[in-house]
């Protein structure tokens, strides 16, 4: 038994070692995980990290956001981007959120796994819950922390800027979070199957 569970340990580090790879990877190059627009950028990061917290649990979860929000702290200043230098290099709204979608992801996933909802559907609804956690928690830390400024940044005011941010929950937000709907149980099972196949041996 022992002997199983340090294997099992170790096909953990991989794991986690390779989501670690490919958010760095999507953190940086340009496309593979960022979209830029105009006022914000569409991302795909996040499904990484949901995945990882679905395979591998909540604290795994935890790390991969962690380095998610760093890589977002990181490229900000980089990125030649006005807005994503005000925003993201703040690491309260770099960071903290996609700590969060980690670790709540991992959570909410061992919940519903609790239930008689189908692994399919219950990847595909953490999925949308950490895609849109992230939209709306990002938003929000905007408006409150660098709300004017950010308003100024885009030329508008801040009377505004509500509507704003309720418009780019829908034209970012909802398209991110049917993605990880649709994307997060196709790959999920297939890393699923090889989680229980590696148990067996």
């Amino acid at each position: 038994m022992e002997k199983k569970s340090s294997k099992m340990s170790v096909f953990q580090l991989v794991l986690i070692a390779t989501f670690l790879s490919i958010i760095i990877l999507q953190s940086f190059i340009p496309f593979l995980g960022n979209i830029p627009l105009f006022v914000l950028d569409i991302t795909i990061i996040h499904i990484t990290v949901i995945l990882g917290a679905i395979i591998l649990g909540p604290r795994a979860g935890l790390i991969l956001g962690t380095a998610w929000g760093i890589c977002s702290f990181i490229r900000a200043f980089t990125s030649g981007s006005a807005i994503s230098l005000l925003v993201f290099t703040n690491p309260v709204i770099a960071i903290l959120p996609r700590m969060a979608v980690g670790f709540l992801s991992g959570l909410v996933y061992q919940a519903l796994a609790k239930t008689k909802i189908r692994p399919s559907l219950s990847m595909a609804l953490v999925g949308a819950f950490g895609s849109l956690f992230n939209t709306i928690t990002v938003l929000s830390l905007i408006y409150f922390i660098v709300g004017p400024q950010y308003a100024q940044q885009i030329g508008s005011s801040i009377d505004m800027l509500p509507g704003i941010l309720m418009t780019l929950v829908g034209t970012n937000g909802v398209p991110e979070a049917i993605a990880a709907f649709i994307i997060v149980p196709i790959i999920g099972n297939v890393l699923m199957q090889l989680m229980k196949n590696r148990t067996r041996k």
